[in-house]
């Protein structure tokens, strides 16, 4: 998992952090508390290389206004949890 600090909310409600390595798109962001609640997905990744700014649209205002508060959240492991898919094979 890695780590967002949360810098500063954008005037459309979008949140702007930076983290320490570049995230995939659409990665599922938690907020840094003990419930981790789910505060939206990445959307865009700028900046430089060793530490990029990230850009997260969050699932609903309430949850973006207390990113601000906590200042931490948390990337989930994209790979983490997902199911396989196969795909059939025609005979």
């Amino acid at each position: 998992m890695k780590k967002i600090k949360i810098l500063h909310k954008t005037p459309k409600g979008r949140i702007i952090g930076r983290t320490d390595r570049q995230p995939p798109l659409n990665a599922i962001v938690f907020l840094k508390t003990g419930d981790k609640t789910k505060l939206g997905k990445i959307y865009d990744v700028f900046g430089p290389v060793n530490k990029p700014y990230v850009e997260i649209i969050p699932f609903n205002s309430k949850v973006g206004s207390r990113a601000l508060e906590v200042g931490e959240a948390i990337i989930s492991d994209a790979k983490r949890g997902q199911k396989k898919r196969y795909k059939k094979r025609s005979r």
